[in-house]
């Protein structure tokens, strides 16, 4: 007799657990821890993603800082000299930047750094953007006087030799005199002013706390 409720006891518990494992509660649970892993995988990977993106932005951002700074102090040091431009150097430099990165990119730090180190790369970038737009302004005028310079030589060799008729060693005086002669391009007293007020605005960024906040998010 008891073995027999043994039995039946136990067919019972079999049931029961035959029955969970295959209830609508244990495939709910399944689809729930399912749905669960899913969400959490995918999240990890868009957030991993998006930190590659920020970490990726603040490389071109610095990679950008350090060209702007180098190209600037070049300017500061070989460009304007006691107030006056500086043709050669002006005319040979590179310029300030090709495409403003912080333009592209500054939405990616907004929220990352502080609003102090923000507001400093913001200013510094517009410093830079102003700078630029002197620099190739000022290049603008020193190709077109260049040109002008190349054009009156010709002009002057061609009118000794087809019009005038001058013998080969006067034409060879004429270059000499030409390559001899110095003269400077014609730049208003106003560009190198406004370049010298523009200078004065900028500071450099990465000996400061920005530039280190901005670092720090590349870690």
């Amino acid at each position: 007799m008891e073995f027999s409720v043994f039995f039946v006891t136990l067919q019972k518990r079999q049931i029961m657990n035959t029955s969970f494992w295959e209830s609508n509660l244990f495939q709910t649970l399944v689809l729930i821890v399912t749905i669960g892993a899913t969400i959490g995988i995918a999240l990890w990977q868009f957030y991993a993603h998006k930190r590659k993106e920020l970490r990726n932005a603040v490389s071109i951002l610095l990679l950008q800082i350090n060209d702007i700074e180098k190209n600037i102090e070049y300017i500061l040091s070989e460009g304007l000299i006691n107030g006056c431009i500086q043709e050669v150097p002006i005319h040979y430099s590179t310029i300030i930047f090709e495409e403003n990165q912080w333009n592209k990119y500054a939405h990616s730090v907004v929220g990352h750094i502080s609003q102090e180190a923000f507001e400093k790369i913001d200013t510094f970038f517009k410093v830079a953007q102003r700078i630029r737009e002197q620099q190739i302004y000022i290049k603008q005028k020193i190709q077109l006087s260049t040109e002008n310079k190349a054009y009156y030589y010709y002009s002057a060799v061609y009118n000794q030799i087809v019009i005038t008729g001058q013998p080969l060693q006067n034409i060879q005086s004429i270059v000499d005199r030409f390559n001899e002669s110095i003269v400077p391009s014609y730049i208003q007293k106003e560009l190198a002013l406004g370049l010298e007020k523009t200078l004065k605005q900028y500071h450099k960024l990465s000996d400061g706390i920005a530039y280190t906040e901005l670092v720090k998010l590349k870690q």
